[in-house]
């Protein structure tokens, strides 16, 4: 590629350009004691592609992304069209739709569908929860994991201090995830509620009440 060298005036108030070097700008007439160079390419031009004809590889182009085959692209090109991924993320979320019953999202249809959605959309983990959560709550669906992430966050805020949970804070941590949230028709399992939190305190070693003044991990 051919390219045009210009040499430019070194005064910042100036910065005239001319063809070749010179001792002394004929613009400003601040004397040049540095020499600087500015190259210009010329501006590419696409020649016109006639599509009977049968081009070398190094000057194959692609002329439009809604030529490039689905099933043989790789997503990371598919999708960086905006109308792929709108298609995809559409069909994405009727799938969400559709493998969710009774407006109850327990754990693990919730990690089958983020499963489903990284293959389906070729994005990374956190992205594909963030979609599927954001769609639960669209469809006014009890998202388990998501609550449940919420309770452990809670436990640790009762425990991690003084490794005891007493029965007021037990009480309201259940009720924080197991009341409806508004939209739903419900919250989380009471008993699936109970299993984590009985869970969440062998796991780290937190004791609960037992009898009238004993504690101990149950």
């Amino acid at each position: 590629m051919n390219k045009e060298i210009e040499y430019q005036c070194q005064e910042l108030s100036c910065q005239s350009t001319y063809h070749s070097t010179v001792n002394f700008c004929p613009f400003c007439g601040v004397k040049q004691t540095a020499i600087k160079v500015k190259i210009i390419s010329p501006v590419l031009t696409v020649p016109h592609v006639d599509r009977t004809m049968s081009l070398p590889m190094s000057e194959q182009v692609w002329t439009s992304a809604s030529e490039v085959k689905e099933d043989n692209a790789p997503k990371e090109l598919l999708f960086s069209n905006p109308v792929f991924w709108e298609e995809a993320q559409k069909q994405f979320n009727k799938n969400i739709a559709d493998s969710v019953s009774n407006a109850y999202c327990d754990c693990v249809t919730f990690g089958v569908l983020v499963r489903n959605g990284r293959k389906a959309l070729g994005v990374d983990l956190r992205r594909v929860e963030s979609i599927v959560s954001l769609a639960l709550q669209r469809l006014n669906v009890v998202n388990e994991k998501g609550l449940l992430d919420e309770l452990d966050a809670l436990l640790h805020t009762f425990t991690d201090i003084e490794k005891r949970l007493d029965k007021k804070s037990r009480v309201d941590a259940l009720q924080s995830v197991c009341k409806p949230r508004f939209g739903a028709m419900k919250g989380v399992d009471f008993e699936v509620a109970e299993r984590f939190i009985n869970d969440f305190c062998r796991k780290n070693s937190v004791m609960q009440r037992s009898g009238i003044w004993g504690w101990k991990i149950l």
